[in-house]
C-alpha cells in the first residue's frame, strides 16, 4: 500500500470522525452515512479501512459498549452494500438519497441486533422505542444526500483523479 493511499485513508477516517463529533449536538443528524456513500463511490474498498479508523476513534472517545460492537458491522456492511449498489445506481443521486434514507430507517434495527444475543425481548423493545428517532435519521440522511450528494461527489472525483479543483 502506498504512502499516499495510507495518508488518504487516515485523513478520510479522521474527517468522518470530526463530522460525527461536530453534529453530535443535533440528534440523529449525521454525515457518516453521506460520507460512507461518497467515499465508497470514489474510493471503493478503501472505505472499509476508513470505517475501521472511524470506529477506532469512536472507541477511544466513548469507550467500549454494545453500541460499538454494532458499529463494527454496521459501517463496513453499509460500505459493502454501497459497493454492490454502485454498479446499479451509478451517479443517480436521487436514488442514493433513498438509499441513505432507508439506511437511517434500519439503523436502529441493525443496532438492536447486538441485543438479540443478550435478551431478544430487550432487542425488540430497543428497536420499537427507537423508531421515531430512526424516522428522523432517515429524513435527515435523505435531505443531506439530496442537497449535497452530487456536488460533493464531483469534488471528490476531481480530487481522486488529481484534477485541479477551482
Amino acid at each position: 500500500m502506498s504512502t499516499k493511499r495510507i495518508v488518504r485513508i487516515a485523513l478520510l477516517g479522521a474527517i468522518l470522525y470530526v463530522c460525527k463529533v461536530a453534529l453530535e449536538w443535533l440528534p440523529n443528524v449525521e454525515l457518516v452515512t453521506f460520507l460512507i456513500i461518497l467515499f465508497t463511490l470514489t474510493m471503493g474498498t478503501d472505505t472499509l479501512y476508513v470505517a475501521f479508523i472511524f470506529n477506532t476513534l469512536e472507541l477511544i472517545q466513548w469507550g467500549f459498549g454494545t453500541w460499538w460492537i454494532a458499529y463494527l458491522y454496521i459501517w463496513p456492511l453499509f460500505a459493502v452494500i454501497t459497493l454492490l449498489l454502485k454498479k446499479i445506481l451509478k451517479e443517480e443521486f436521487l436514488m442514493w438519497s433513498v438509499v441513505a434514507g432507508c439506511f437511517g430507517l434500519v439503523f436502529g434495527a441493525l443496532c438492536s441486533a447486538v441485543y438479540l444475543f443478550i435478551d431478544p425481548k430487550y432487542a425488540w423493545t430497543y428497536f420499537i422505542a427507537g423508531l421515531p428517532w430512526d424516522a428522523w435519521h432517515a429524513i435527515s440522511n435523505f435531505v443531506i444526500m439530496l442537497i449535497a450528494g452530487k456536488p460533493m461527489y464531483k469534488l471528490l472525483k476531481k480530487v481522486n483523479t488529481n484534477e485541479k479543483v477551482s
